[in-house]
């Protein structure tokens, strides 16, 4: 029997050795869990994608590690698994160990994805967390253009997968001879098969297919295709070889390979084998003397050259130091008989991202990028070669070159009508495929212009009617866009400082391919205003708290309005082709209106300057504004404080020089009809109305200089349509009573006959005749008198007996010097 001791010893011993074992195992898990993740850090440091990926899914089996997290989310992306890479970023967002960077993954993992609108999200935070990666603002731009980019190119182009793809990659398609080169990783009868670490697949091989057009045709580009072949076993080797260029000759050839020559491998620092660009000539399958170019470096790659047109100029993507982001785009000049330094072609083109598969076609350079907007993944975008010798901005081609996923490799035949690209789109054969297009279009050419100089306009914005695309021109005033045939397009060209205009755009009754011209000429823009001042009529003061109103044979329904301060002043801004009018209104005063002013036909700007004068219905108002006051003996505007004549500039706004108010840099005259100023009126008295009108001896017609001061009655009648009028006629005192009497009655009837004709409701005025009373001088019966006197006497009034509810009377003023009837055959 065990003592107690015994048994408790014991059973501390069995504690501690199973503590021990459980510490054993933990220790030896981690242990493992480290060596793997260090194996897989090696595997993916070395660009063995696929063996990482397998070791970081076996850790995160059973643990929640955030370093396994973010690798084997950036190994999805860099394989393309996009499904793959969003499920993992998304874990990895959420992390305390997450990058902004890994938000821009995210966003780009769902917009590949089609959940654009998740990734706009996404790319956001993006922004606020890397504001100087401008890759975060572009991308998010591309949510909002998707629609636009997935409509802009409808009916243009006419895509079709081609039988030739294998189920592995297929892809980088160059013309050579009468067929195509393509880079593949189909293996097919190698004995012996090396596999790439990165995708677990073959590594590139060229391959070369014969191509031939099935039928002429107007549309042409359908072709049948032979059977690929290796190209060249002297260029083919045991690693990648891709993106294939050949001179105008095609007896010499650029291509891209791994940093492999004359049988021996070179890695850079990092121990990795960069891409190169190699030349070799010869032609037929014989090709020799394979050189690198002078650029290359075993710690950068350089890949995908094109030639322009004359093959003095080479395009190429590196990643090479001092670039903008990952892959840039380079230029490099053919110097004797090499190639000089490399340039890049800048900050319009390259982004933080990736830019590659450059190709030159025509006037265009094509090229494939993941950060400029776009659909998602590598999009394909053109730039037209200017007249400047400079690139336009870069133009993403759309649906349904374009799709969410990646789309590179575009190159074009010299017409511009056909091509072939590449892509992994869903649908496909394998990964990357082949893919053909042809335009069923028209390129249309548009160019706006200065239609006074001629020259073409930089920056104009052309909207194309069917689509609803706008396209902006470069510095020559130029831009293009591809239209389907049969069918005319509206192009309404805008710029700043121009009057708009718009050409129609046909491709009706043309072969697909014949260019369109489309000329645009804008006109600088005329602007046109309308400023003035409202005056008190009896003051020649500015008044304040007017109400303007601006009516537009335009827009007659939605009148304008303007208050005005102290200074009087008002402004509005006018339309081209349109006729106006003003018309100010003020409590207690009778409204006026200005003449009807237009800018139909008008060359050039134009500000009109349209002054409103507004009678007061009663005395007592005040003949002061600010600081001013007008003196109706001298007639000077007065400086209230100093008591001389104003002089200077006022805070009213106004200018005054010795009394005088100056306009728009003019002395201003007052109306030459102000006769009294409210200092003459008793307080609440009627103030009289500015317009009389008078007649021959012993006639009641209406005489032609009346007709202009009847105007004025009228104008005051249709401002004021509330307004109740007396017309008041007289006589001179020469005939009988009587017979003056029914004289005045004539003439008061004759102006209400007048203004009834146009328009004026008899309900709204009393015609009154007053013979020879209420003379205005002393010529009564048998006082001798000149005949000017006389035709004072022989006159019509004009009295304003209601307005507003209010019977306030208003009365006109008799004229200083009338016209005057000799009336030669008077009595006396």
């Amino acid at each position: 029997m065990l003592t107690k001791i015994e048994k408790l010893s014991k059973m501390r011993k069995i504690k501690f050795l199973s503590i021990f074992a459980i510490i054993l195992l933990v220790g030896t898990s981690a242990m493992a869990q480290t060596g793997k993740l260090k194996r897989a850090k090696t595997f993916m440091d070395n660009l063995e994608y696929l063996e990482a990926i397998h070791l970081y899914n076996q850790i995160l089996e059973s643990n929640d590690v955030a370093e396994a997290k973010i690798n084997i989310a950036d190994c999805y992306r860099k394989i393309d698994d996009t499904e793959n890479a969003e499920f993992w970023y998304s874990q990895v967002v959420r992390l305390p160990e997450a990058q902004p960077i890994h938000k821009l993954y995210y966003g780009q993992a769902l917009q590949a994805n089609g959940k654009c609108d998740l990734a706009k999200d996404w790319y956001q935070q993006y922004i606020e967390a890397a504001p100087e990666d401008i890759r975060g603002k572009f991308l998010a731009k591309s949510c909002d253009y998707q629609e636009e980019l997935m409509t802009k190119n409808a009916g243009i182009y006419e895509v079709q997968h081609l039988d030739f793809n294998s189920n592995l990659d297929d892809f980088s398609p160059t013309y050579y001879k009468d067929g195509i080169i393509f880079a593949s990783e189909r293996d097919k009868g190698s004995a012996v098969k090396r596999i790439h670490t990165w995708t677990g697949q073959p590594f590139n091989e060229l391959y070369y297919i014969d191509t031939k057009e099935k039928k002429k045709s107007e549309v042409g580009c359908t072709y049948e295709y032979g059977t690929p072949k290796k190209f060249s076993k002297d260029i083919n080797s045991k690693f990648h070889e891709a993106g294939v260029t050949f001179t105008k000759a095609q007896d010499r050839m650029y291509f891209t390979r791994n940093n492999y020559n004359h049988g021996k491998r070179k890695h850079s620092d990092e121990g990795i084998t960069k891409l190169k660009i190699y030349t070799a000539t010869g032609g037929d399958g014989n090709w020799g003397k394979v050189t690198e170019l002078p650029f290359n470096s075993d710690e950068y790659s350089c890949a995908h050259p094109t030639l322009d047109n004359e093959g003095k100029k080479m395009y190429f993507a590196s990643d090479m130091p001092g670039g903008f982001g990952g892959m840039d785009l380079y230029v490099t000049e053919m110097e004797g008989d090499s190639w000089g330094p490399p340039i890049n072609l800048g900050p319009r083109v390259n982004t933080e991202g990736n830019e590659i598969f450059p190709h030159f076609s025509g006037d265009k350079l094509f090229f494939a990028s993941d950060g400029h907007v776009g659909l998602g993944g590598l999009d394909i975008y053109f730039m037209n070669k200017q007249e400047s010798g400079e690139w336009s901005l870069p133009e993403n081609m759309g649906a349904p070159i374009n799709s969410t996923e990646d789309d590179f490799s575009l190159i074009m035949n010299e017409e511009g009508t056909c091509g072939y690209f590449s892509s992994d789109r869903k649908g496909g054969s394998g990964r990357d495929d082949i893919y053909s297009f042809r335009k069923v279009a028209s390129p249309v050419h548009i160019f706006v212009y200065d239609a006074d100089t001629g020259e073409g306009i930089e920056g104009a914005k052309v909207k194309n009617s069917c689509t609803g695309e706008t396209l902006t021109t470069n510095a020559e005033g130029k831009t293009q866009i591809d239209m389907k045939l049969d069918i005319c397009c509206t192009f309404d060209a805008s710029k700043e400082e121009y009057d708009d205009n718009g050409k129609e755009g046909c491709t009706k009754d043309i072969k697909m391919g014949d260019p369109v011209f489309v000329e645009i000429p804008l006109e600088k823009e005329k602007k046109f205003d309308v400023e003035g001042i409202v005056f008190d009529q009896s003051t020649g003061l500015p008044l304040e708290n007017a109400t303007v109103t601006l009516v537009s044979s335009c827009n007659s329904e939605n009148p304008q309005t303007y208050t005005t301060d102290l200074t009087g002043k008002y402004h509005f801004d006018l339309d081209k082709d349109c006729c106006y009018t003003v018309k100010g209104e003020k409590v207690d005063y009778l409204a006026a209106s200005s003449d009807e002013f237009c800018t139909k036909a008008l060359k050039e700007s134009k500000t009109f300057n349209e002054n409103l004068n507004l009678m007061p219905t009663k005395g007592g108002i005040a003949a002061t504004n600010g600081d001013i006051q007008y003196d109706p003996v001298t007639g000077k505007y007065m400086d209230t404080k100093s008591g001389q004549p104003a002089d200077g500039t006022y805070p009213n706004g106004m200018v005054y020089k010795d009394g005088t108010m100056y306009v728009n840099g003019e002395p201003y005259q007052h109306s030459p009809d102000f006769q009294t100023g409210p200092g003459n009126v008793a307080d609440g008295e009627p103030i009289p109305y500015l317009v009389d009108i008078y007649y021959d001896f012993d006639q009641s017609y209406i005489r032609p200089e009346a007709e202009p001061e009847l105007e004025k009655v009228l104008a005051m009648m249709n401002d004021n349509p509330n307004a109740i009028l007396e017309v008041s006629s007289y006589t001179d005192s020469r005939g009988s009573d009587s017979y003056n009497d029914r004289l005045s009655r004539r003439r008061a009837k004759a102006v209400v006959k007048w203004l009834r004709n146009k328009g004026i409701s008899k309900s709204r005025i009393t015609a009154k005749g007053y013979g020879e009373q209420n003379l205005v001088n002393n010529c009564v019966d048998l006082t001798p008198c000149s005949e000017e006197e006389h035709q004072l006497n022989r006159r019509t009034e004009f009295r304003v007996i209601g307005y507003l509810n209010d019977n306030q009377e208003i009365k006109s003023q008799p004229k200083a010097n009338p016209k005057v009837d000799p009336c030669k055959n008077c009595p006396f």
